[in-house]
């Protein structure tokens, strides 16, 4: 049973390892793609080599589990098929740093394709194994020890009741000498058996007492393992997410001035030869400084998000209410000429960064505005509920709403749920929203019907009255 115990922890390790190899693949594929250092396509081999021999091991380690075994041959080929167009998309970039003037990166890198729910139901499957084992183990040793110690009684039962019916016959055989001394050797005989049974018997229980005991310590030194384990990868991933962060500042900022380049020469073109151009020509360069006003925004906005990521929070104990009523003002300045209606409820007290939380609020309101175009009225919601011991606050509309099934994508960076001919966007304002609610400790989600508008739902923290006046009290006296 143990054997099987730390089975199943070697192969929740591998699974723990192919997630990790394939998110550094990805990493190694962007990292060669935006610099076209070799170094970066060596490490992406290396970890398509480690990722083949995990997944090598993972088989073998559920070759007695015909079910388990059946999931991962379906993440094996999910895993191939990724990795085929992770190759595709190296072997594209490999030819476009080889080229002799500059191309275009191309190659699209995949997503998950169901294979992270598929691994995800794996390892559930394994961990409920774990505990049905380590439950088996605990149970085979309770089990033993009540066996030993219903045969230690017995046999002590069996000891005294030898000696009765022993003192019992030296009694009735008292006048005969010789029947006293063969009772008594019996008695020694007999005697000493017994005291040799049982310490055999103790000798055993000793020796079961020992291995439970060993045994926990291996399970408790395995779990801390997995627990440095798990740590130490943690820690791993949060520094790539880290490195991620500085390349996407450092390109979208040097992406700033090409964009700017582009766009003033296409206006000097328009502007002072527009007799020399065609209507075509003048078509194309309208579309070429749309497409540049397109990629500053979304170079500003990827610059937003990643200086909301590095911000640190300035606490401050602020009232919601005046803040969404500025943020409303600010926001209806292109709106004019529309027919809105307003239902601002009344929103609490909370201790939160005032800038990030506005800019929460202007990205919420601007959404609203924004698909309720085509409303009339367009009518936008405001307000708060508490409930299971916190505070919620709501954005609603009417305007064009979107499928609940793809709700998980709408927090994504560049996760948009309609076309950009329908509504504007770059698909970074949902997920700026979603890094500031984070920073605050708090939740965000959405629910929706399509064509019949969108709520969505974030959670801060409500100011506590009492904790306040005690630090302007302890502020006073200091």
């Amino acid at each position: 049973m143990n054997q099987w115990v730390s089975h199943t922890q070697q192969l929740l390790t591998e699974v723990a390892s192919v997630r990790l190899i394939r998110l550094r693949m990805r990493n190694e594929l962007w990292f060669y793609r935006a610099t076209g250092r070799d170094e970066f396509r060596s490490r992406y081999e290396t970890q398509r080599g480690k990722l083949t021999e995990s997944i090598t091991r993972m088989r073998e380690l559920t070759a007695d589990s015909p079910s388990q075994l059946g999931v991962i041959n379906g993440v094996s080929e999910a895993i191939q098929k990724q990795v085929a167009l992770l190759d595709r998309a190296m072997e594209t970039a490999q030819s476009a740093k080889q080229s002799s003037g500059p191309q275009e990166q191309t190659g699209v890198i995949p997503t998950d394709d169901g294979l992270t729910s598929m691994m995800d139901e794996f390892e559930e499957e394994e961990r409920r194994l774990f505990a049905e084992r380590s439950t088996g183990v605990q149970r085979s040793a309770q089990w033993t020890l009540q066996l030993l110690l219903a045969t230690g009684t017995l046999s002590c039962g069996a000891l005294l009741l030898a000696g009765y019916y022993i003192q019992r016959e030296i009694l009735s055989r008292a006048q005969i000498e010789g029947g006293l001394r063969r009772a008594r050797e019996l008695l020694g005989t007999q005697l000493n058996q017994k005291q040799s049974e049982l310490g055999h018997t103790m000798e055993d229980l000793h020796d079961q007492i020992e291995a439970r005991n060993q045994a926990e310590e291996e399970m408790g030194r395995l779990n801390q393992e997995l627990e440095a384990r798990v740590t130490r990868r943690t820690k791993e991933l949060r520094e790539m997410n880290q490195e991620l962060e500085s390349f996407n500042y450092s390109v979208s900022h040097d992406l700033r001035a090409p964009l700017r380049h582009l766009d003033g020469f296409s206006r000097i073109l328009e502007e002072e030869f527009t007799a020399e151009l065609s209507a075509d020509a003048k078509h194309y360069l309208s579309r070429i400084r749309l497409a540049a006003a397109q990629m500053s925004g979304l170079v500003d906005d990827l610059l937003q998000l990643a200086r909301y990521g590095r911000q640190a929070l300035k606490h401050e104990y602020i009232s919601l209410s005046p803040l969404v009523e500025e943020t409303i003002t600010e926001c209806l300045q292109g709106e004019a000429g529309r027919e809105i209606v307003w239902n601002v409820g009344t929103l609490p007290q909370v201790e939160v960064d005032p800038g990030l939380v506005r800019q929460v609020f202007a990205n919420l309101i601007a959404n609203a505005l924004k698909f309720t175009r085509k409303k009339k009225p367009a009518m936008i919601e405001i307000g708060s509920r508490v409930g299971g011991g916190e505070t919620t606050i709501f954005v609603k509309d009417n305007g064009a709403g979107f499928d609940p099934r793809y709700s998980d994508k709408l927090f994504g960076v560049f996760q948009r749920l309609h076309r950009q001919d329908e509504f504007e966007g770059t698909g970074i304002g949902l997920a700026i929203v979603a890094r500031i609610i984070h920073k605050h400790g708090g939740r965000i989600w959405a629910e929706s019907t399509p064509e019949q508008g969108a709520t969505f739902y974030f959670t801060l923290a409500e100011a506590n009255h009492t904790d306040r006046t005690t630090r302007q009290m302890i502020g006073a006296h200091a």
